[in-house]
């Protein structure tokens, strides 16, 4: 360095002539040498090294002022000459780590273009860039289709979808040409992102996004006789171009300077984007996902011809103390995920907890997603407006994962017309191949004959009953693998996906989560998603049927954390237990049933669980009765519940159930509670391993397993749909099979009930 100065973005100051003090916004240096001090004037990039020893020689010593020079320069604090710079251009170039010569040169090369799209004016922000001293050129959204030109093209908008932006995009990817978008308008401003062809994700990747997020505008739209759900800002403030321009200012000195080569600071939107709300000043950041499958950029055939072929391997379960068999600990899986929440263009639209305070025991998240608009349906609209996900877990994370997780499933499950089918009537396909859906429905002739009128009762919006499936009509068949036969399936669309238009024509099921799982793997999926199979047959075979079942003795586990939750639930007035509910099928399935003590509202709470291992069946039990907790834990000066909570038949049931009259929920005196060492302990070795047993056992009670694989190449998330022809939804379902059958043979009733027997309160959630 010939001719050093102190970057301009430090402030000095001098203690006692041998310490100098350099501070930075959130930086903080002390430089310590003697005559470190009287160094400090000459450090300004127009004395040479030599000068300044020189000018110096007569106070100190050439090796005191080396010493003082090279300790200067090992913090990083020296640039090299004085530019002809305003002071806080020269800082802002310090600050970034950029020798601000290179920075004016990469300046004065780069042009920037500006395209005013719609009825947005872009001459406000044009004339923001050009006071930052960028170079810009105006040009009309023709122009640029027709062949873009300069460094980057900055496309200010009133809206991210309006309809000319799908030819802009079409042109820069087709150039390879980089772009910003901007929206200098509304109360919440959006800058960025900055969209590279072949590195980011291109517009339509961020529509698809913005336009699922987007459920109110979806549905006019759909009264409106389809297209995007445009809808363009209307308040505009001076402010607006102002803030939004300055901070694309600012970026785009950083993208002119990296195209120039050499270290540079990395430029904050590729790739994202930043709002700022005006009312609050807040900023968020929003990462752009970049879609594989993207008609417009990607391939869409990793979805259309995806095989359905499940492969499985050898998988060592490295975490199995919280919630089930995992490959990696859920900080981990957060940190790869959470880019995927944002309002406005994410697969999860919130992330937060469900409790009002942390009481360090019963944690409960709740995630955002959206599901698709099924014709003119306001109920629908309202119910995804509120739709959201939930999590639970013995720790923090866990939950917040698990919300984020389930959110992430739902969003995976919804049709979008890109996935592979088959068009037509069951009656024209090989019964051996398609899944018949009344073997996955299970609702009995009484049901079907009554259904008008029972679906009109808002408590029942859980338990409509459909059409009666027709098998003369074309619907679409989704190819799905047969685990227990090693071959491909066709399971019907409308019950394997979300949304899908085929419930439109031919309402001949209602669409459901059960099954559906994710994990970091195909093998965690598919073992969450089975267990989730045989947790709710066994829920609807003890419910309906109102069955007398052992205990299960939490003592057993010898688990700190049971004993704190019993604490906090004893704390609260509060009893909890699980009863043992396991079937046919071996795994370990359990009931946790909490009801409040001493008052005539018992708000009785319930939770499920199932797994191979007893152990965290038993804890992914309690941890679901934890999720329920905040919904009926506020209490009035009176006493009575302040519920979270507004859905008819659950209301009902917190408010009317009492243990005294439901003896069903508490465990049977007359059989002997159960304890670990009842259970065989198995997997967590080997998860391929594991979903073969889960295979197995079905098998043996009479049951196929088939899996869809709904993963989406944009999420770093297994999503699988597991199907078991036979097993029961604990929804209200009431026809043949293992609802009557399964029951008696374990002996848990002497015999089969008549459908009018069976329990008249569904299950409410």
């Amino acid at each position: 360095m010939d001719r050093p100065r102190l970057k301009a973005h430090f402030t000095a100051q001098v203690i006692d002539g041998s310490k100098v003090f350099l501070l930075a916004d959130g930086q903080h240096y002390r430089v310590q040498a003697a005559g470190a001090g009287r160094l400090l004037p000459y450090l300004d990039g127009r004395h040479t090294v030599a000068e300044i020893a020189a000018t110096l020689s007569g106070e100190l010593p050439l090796t005191q002022t080396l010493t003082a020079l090279r300790k200067f320069a090992a913090f990083g604090v020296l640039a090299e000459g004085r530019p002809d710079w305003p002071e806080g251009t020269l800082a802002f170039w310090d600050a970034q780590g950029v020798d601000p010569v290179r920075a004016h040169a990469a300046l004065e090369r780069a042009e920037f273009t500006v395209v005013a799209c719609g009825d947005a004016d872009a001459g406000p922000v044009e004339a923001v860039l050009r006071k930052h001293g960028l170079r810009i050129r105006t040009r009309t959204v023709e122009d640029e289709a027709a062949g873009p030109q300069g460094e980057l093209s900055v496309v200010v908008t009133g809206d991210y979808l309006d309809p000319a932006l799908e030819r802009l995009n079409a042109a820069y990817l087709a150039a390879e040409h980089p772009w910003a978008l901007v929206k200098p308008s509304g109360i919440t401003l959006w800058v960025g992102p900055v969209l590279r062809p072949g590195r980011t994700g291109c517009w339509a990747c961020l529509a698809q996004r913005l336009a699922g997020n987007r459920q109110v505008e979806r549905y006019l739209a759909g009264k409106r006789g389809g297209g995007m759900p445009y809808h363009p800002a209307r308040e505009s403030v001076p402010a607006g171009p102002s803030v939004a321009g300055g901070l694309l200012a600012v970026e785009l000195a950083r993208i002119a300077v990296a195209r120039d080569g050499g270290t540079n600071p990395p430029a904050r939107l590729e790739g994202s984007m930043t709002t700022v709300d005006l009312r609050s000043l807040a900023t968020m950041e929003h990462t752009v996902i970049r879609l594989p499958q993207c008609r417009a950029c990607g391939d869409p055939a990793l979805i259309s011809e995806r095989s359905p072929k499940v492969m499985l391997s050898a998988r060592d379960a490295r975490h199995v103390t919280d919630g089930g068999y995992r490959i990696e600990p859920p900080a981990r899986t957060y940190a790869r995920l959470e880019k995927h929440i944002s309002p406005l263009i994410g697969a999860v639209t919130r992330l937060h907890t469900f409790a009002e305070e942390d009481n360090g025991v019963t944690y409960s998240f709740t995630a955002g997603h959206n599901f698709a608009m099924i014709g003119d349906n306001m109920d629908l609209l309202r119910r995804n407006l509120r739709g959201q996900s939930g999590g639970k877990g013995r720790t923090e994370v866990q939950a917040r994962v698990s919300a984020l997780c389930e959110a992430i499933e739902r969003y995976s499950g919804v049709w979008r017309g890109e996935e592979p089918v088959t068009e037509a009537a069951y009656a024209d396909l090989d019964p051996a191949v398609a899944v018949h859906p009344e073997s996955l429905l299970h609702f009995s002739d009484g049901q079907y004959a009554g259904r008008e009128e029972w679906n009109k009762d808002p408590a029942h919006r859980l338990h409509l009953v459909p059409e009666r499936f027709r098998t003369d009509l074309p619907v679409d068949w989704s190819p799905a693998w047969s685990l227990t036969e090693g071959r491909e399936r066709l399971v019907p669309s409308g019950y394997a996906w979300y949304g899908h238009p085929d419930l439109e024509r031919h309402f001949y099921c209602v669409g459901d989560s059960n099954g559906n799982a994710s994990g970091n793997s195909v093998e965690e999926a598919v073992l969450q998603g089975f267990c989730e199979l045989v947790e709710r047959d066994a829920v609807a075979l003890w419910w309906y049927n109102r069955a007398r079942r052992p205990a299960f003795d939490l003592d057993s586990l010898r688990d700190p954390y049971v004993d704190t939750v019993r604490e906090f639930y004893q704390g609260m007035d509060r009893d909890i237990w699980l009863l043992d509910i396991t079937t046919d099928l071996g795994i370990p399935a359990f009931v946790g049933v909490s009801h409040r003590k001493g008052h005539p509202v018992e708000d009785v709470i319930v939770g499920f669980g199932a797994h191979l291992d007893p152990r965290i069946a038993a804890i992914r039990t309690l941890t679901e009765v934890n999720q329920f907790l905040p919904s009926v834990e506020r209490r009035d000066e009176q006493g009575n519940t302040l519920y979270l909570d507004d859905d008819v038949a659950t209301l009902a049931w917190w408010k009317e159930t009492r243990l005294a009259e439901q003896p069903w929920l508490v465990p049977d005196p007359a059989q002997s509670p159960r304890t670990l060492g009842d259970y065989a302990l198995s997997g967590g070795e080997d998860l391929a391993a594991d979903v073969e047993t889960c295979v197995n056992r079905a098998a043996a009670a009479g049951v196929e397993v088939v899996v869809l694989d709904q993963s989406r190449p944009d999420l770093e998330l297994s999503v699988v749909r597991v199907i078991a022809p036979g097993m029961r939804h604990f929804w209200r379902r009431l026809g043949p099979g293992r609802l009557y059958d399964v029951p008696v043979s374990l002996g848990w009733i002497p015999r089969p009930k008549a459908e009018d027997e069976l329990n008249p309160v569904s299950v409410f959630f």
